[in-house]
């Protein structure tokens, strides 16, 4: 199973062993772990790497239903942006009101 799993990427090997880790007895995890593979049959190897990638970076403990829904929502497709950028060069503020409004006096 880790050889198909290798042949999507190194984010569906990742997926893979995950799911292995959380059983106790190995067989336990195939169903889960096969369906995840079977979902490059209907979706390319491409888009389940991306959306195994996205549910590792995103969820601590990601299952076929996350996966799926990833890919039925087409969200492994959208362009990723980096989170937590912040525009260091922005100097602009929110406009704040002052203490005559919350009825403080001057």
């Amino acid at each position: 199973m880790l050889n198909w799993a290798a042949t999507i990427g190194p984010s569906t090997v990742e997926l893979i062993n995950l799911m292995f880790s959380r059983y106790k007895v190995e067989e336990q995890a195939y169903k889960g772990c096969l369906s995840i593979l079977k979902l490059s049959d209907k979706y390319s190897q491409a888009r389940l790497e991306n959306a195994c990638k996205l549910a590792l970076s995103r969820l601590s403990n990601p299952t076929y239903k996350n996966i799926k829904l990833i890919l039925e929502s087409g969200q492994d497709e959208a362009k990723q942006e980096p989170e937590n950028t912040i525009n260091k060069e922005d100097t602009t503020y929110a406009f704040t009101r002052g203490t005559e409004y919350y009825g403080g006096k001057k």
